[in-house]
C-alpha cells in the first residue's frame, strides 16, 4: 500500500510538471516595452500684436495711387518679352480668368487703358500694325506695359510726385526713353524707370516704340 501511495504522488507531480510546460511564456515588461503615454504637443497660437502681423500702413500719395481704383485715358505699349504673349483677365488680378492674349513677337501693340486698380490697368482696346489685337474689356498686369518720354530738346521729362504740375518733382527723365508702366490717374502715367518712381504728365508721354508723337 505505501508503495502504490508513492507511485501515485510522483505520477501525479509528472503530470503538473507537463501542464505548467504547456503554458505560454510571459516575459516581464520593460519599461522600454511598455506603453507610453504622450502628452500631446500643443500648437502655438499665432500672436495678434503687431509684431506677428507687421502694419504695411501706406504713407506716400505714391502708395496710396497704387492701392486705389482709379479711372484712366491714357494708351501704353506692350514690352512683355514671354513668348507665350501677355495674358488679359476677366478681372485685376492673377487669378481671374484668361479672356485673351496680346503678342509679344510682334512690335508696336499699343493699349488704350480705361481704369487702374493696385498692379493693374484696364485695356478696352489693343491694336498692332497688323491690326486689332483685342477688343473689350480686360485687365493686364501693368509693369508688362510701357511708355516713351518726349521733352524733346529739353533735357528729358520731369518726374512728380503726385498726378499734377502742382506737386514737388523727383527727378527726371531723358528724352525719347521707354519707362515701365506702374499705375494711371486720368491722363497721367505713373512710371520707373532706374528706380526713379514718380507721375509724368500727359505731354510727357508718347505710347508708341516707333514715334516720337511730336
Amino acid at each position: 500500500m505505501r508503495r502504490l501511495l508513492i507511485l501515485t504522488v510522483f505520477l501525479g507531480s509528472l503530470a503538473v510538471g507537463c501542464q505548467d510546460s504547456d503554458l505560454p511564456q510571459s516575459s516581464p515588461i520593460s519599461e522600454a516595452s511598455s506603453p507610453s503615454t504622450t502628452t500631446p504637443v500643443q500648437t502655438p497660437q499665432a500672436s495678434s500684436t503687431s509684431e506677428a502681423k507687421p502694419s504695411t500702413q501706406p504713407n506716400t500719395q505714391l502708395t496710396e495711387s497704387l492701392n486705389s481704383e482709379r479711372t484712366c485715358e491714357i494708351s501704353a505699349y506692350v514690352i512683355d518679352t514671354d513668348p507665350k504673349g501677355l495674358n488679359v483677365r476677366s478681372g485685376a488680378g492673377s487669378n481671374y480668368k484668361i479672356i485673351g492674349n496680346l503678342p509679344t513677337t510682334t512690335a508696336g501693340v499699343v493699349v488704350d487703358l480705361t481704369a487702374s486698380q493696385g498692379d493693374w490697368v484696364q485695356l478696352t482696346h489693343a491694336e498692332s500694325p497688323q491690326g486689332v489685337e483685342f477688343q473689350g474689356t480686360g485687365w493686364i498686369y501693368s509693369q508688362l506695359l510701357g511708355t516713351s518720354t518726349r521733352g524733346y530738346g529739353s533735357g528729358g521729362v520731369s518726374v512728380y510726385k503726385s498726378a499734377n504740375t502742382q506737386s514737388a518733382t523727383v527727378g527726371r527723365i531723358p528724352e525719347q526713353t521707354t519707362v515701365k508702366l506702374l499705375s494711371c490717374d486720368r491722363t497721367w502715367a505713373l512710371v520707373e524707370y532706374k528706380g526713379l518712381k514718380g507721375w509724368i504728365a500727359p505731354n510727357a508721354q508718347c505710347p508708341s516704340p516707333f514715334t516720337t508723337c511730336s
